[in-house]
């Protein structure tokens, strides 16, 4: 079996694909959540579409029950969709999505718009492997980017738009992120983001405050910012010359999801032999229970 060489780029965060002896390896960086393992090994076997997010209820159901894979997929549709209607994004748009996932939003993108420029941004190679599948419509261009979303690699006002759907949580820091972010768009331009902040006052106060944000970290992390009050969000995006245009509450709407990730009544399963169903579960009661707020932003830059 060929060893792997690790080739650093720039950022000591990434790796690049490295060859050896005609093998190709791709190293990853510990930076990518390791959920996405058991997600990737099953968008490859057909049983995973491209959507990495939760999912919107216009209407929430109003008890739990199961939430079937159709249903859960037509869901995570709407939220892609209620963000992409937020951004206000037209034909001949130049587009950047950060944490763009496994591309489900900017092939929603490439149907629905046309000669758009749409770049998708991600630390992870094997995601954007997934990603390149896509295939151009109506004169659109396709671009995609392994980078971090704290140092991205664009000149200074490259976008209109740029979207950033539940990726924000895991990023080393949310203002540095809201920094490149203000630099990579043009004067007017409009980021358009959906987030998970824990409720930490109140976390805090939970007898087994240090287990859950054990399990959240280690099976949900990256997560460096376990919570960031509105205020300092509100701060920082002023810093950065934004304007907080929209500041939605969508916990009730985005609920639902957990019945598809963790059926059953919403309780607290802490165990270590089960991590990632424990973490979905875990989630699940943190929503249920109001502990964490699950909140789309919309971000307008200043025109001058």
């Amino acid at each position: 079996m060929a060893r792997a060489s690790r080739d650093r780029i720039t950022n000591p965060s990434l790796y690049v694909l490295s060859s050896v002896q005609s093998s190709w390896v791709i190293f990853v960086s510990s930076n990518v959540p390791p959920y996405f393992g058991p997600m990737i090994d099953a968008f490859h076997q057909g049983n995973h579409g491209r959507f990495v997010h939760l999912g919107h209820w216009d209407i929430p159901p109003k008890h739990a029950r199961q939430v079937t894979p159709a249903e859960f997929e037509v869901a995570q549709q709407n939220l892609s969709d209620t963000l992409i209607d937020m951004a206000h994004i037209n034909d001949h748009a130049s587009v950047l999505d950060v944490g763009c996932g496994f591309g489900g939003t900017i092939e929603q993108l490439n149907q629905r718009t046309t000669r758009t420029q749409l770049t998708g941004l991600n630390i992870d190679p094997r995601q954007l492997a997934i990603c390149s599948t896509i295939k151009p419509r109506n004169h659109n261009q396709l671009t995609w980017i392994e980078a971090d979303a704290c140092e991205i690699p664009f000149p200074p006002c490259s976008f209109d738009r740029l979207l950033c759907i539940e990726a924000m949580f895991h990023f080393a820091s949310r203002v540095c992120f809201l920094s490149q972010a203000a630099r990579v768009l043009r004067p007017g331009g409009i980021l358009v983001a959906s987030d998970i902040v824990v409720d930490w006052q109140r976390l805090s106060c939970h007898p087994r405050a240090d287990e859950i944000s054990k399990t959240l970290i280690d099976e949900y992390g990256p997560w460096p910012e376990l919570c960031l009050p509105p205020t300092d969000f509100v701060t920082a995006a002023s810093d950065n010359d934004f304007h907080l245009d929209v500041l939605h509450d969508a916990t009730v709407n985005t609920a639902p999801s957990h019945d598809f990730t963790a059926p059953g009544p919403a309780r607290l399963v802490l165990n270590p032999q089960g991590k990632i169903v424990s973490a979905a579960h875990c989630l699940k009661y943190l929503h249920a229970d109001g502990l964490l707020k699950y909140v789309y932003l919309k971000l307008i830059k200043s025109n001058s």
